[in-house]
């Protein structure tokens, strides 16, 4: 149960920077970003806040960035893309480019566009809302503010499709704990993934 001092709200603008620093504090550690981003952590974590800080606005323009709030202090972020919205066109591409770009080593970034251009081709072809990042500060995850959030983005989702990427079997059985199924299982940099979805399912109408 969310604790009660906890509120969800969009996003405030000003808070892009606090944002990017929390998914990487409470992402540091997920396989992938270790492949990706090296070993150390000081680093990793930097490289980390530096792929938000590009990431988020743009997630913001192109669908919602929902903040789980208590007080004026923020504990969970959750992203989400707007049907038909996932894949940036060449403009935003290039928008993207400098935080892509600084947020590694030149080897590091040619792991990051194939970690990224791997995932842009396995979106589904049907209208989905695009989860992530979910992220919730350490010291305040296990109270129920991941699947609040969660949550929320399946009421909005107005009976369409919700659709993720994981790369933690923890997070598979969250998930599934939410109605979500796993689609596909793929090995992206040596590092096990899933893509899961949530979809509404089928009603069948019988004639009298």
């Amino acid at each position: 149960m969310l604790p009660m001092t906890v509120s969800l709200t969009p996003l405030r603008p000003p808070d892009i920077e606090q944002a990017a620093a929390l998914c990487a504090e409470a992402m540091l550690d997920n396989p992938l970003h270790i492949r990706v981003f090296g070993n150390d952590a000081m680093r990793r974590k930097r490289r980390l806040t530096c792929l938000f800080n590009g990431l988020l606005p743009y997630i913001l323009a192109k669908g919602e960035l929902m903040g789980a709030y208590d007080g004026q202090q923020l504990q969970g972020v959750l992203g989400r893309l707007a049907p038909h919205s996932c894949q940036p066109n060449w403009q935003e591409t290039v928008s993207l480019a400098p935080a892509l770009i600084s947020s590694n080593s030149p080897l590091g970034w040619l792991r990051t566009l194939r970690w990224l251009s791997s995932w842009a081709k396995l979106d589904p072809s049907l209208p989905h809302w695009h989860l992530g990042p979910l992220a919730v500060a350490p010291q305040h995850q296990r109270q129920g503010i991941g699947r609040t959030l969660i949550e929320y983005a399946i009421r909005e989702a107005n009976e369409a499709c919700l659709y993720l990427e994981t790369d933690k079997l923890s997070n598979v059985q969250f998930y599934q704990s939410l109605g979500f199924t796993i689609t596909a299982t793929l090995t992206l940099l040596g590092i096990q993934t899933w893509l899961m979805q949530k979809r509404k399912p089928s009603v069948i109408r019988y004639m009298p």
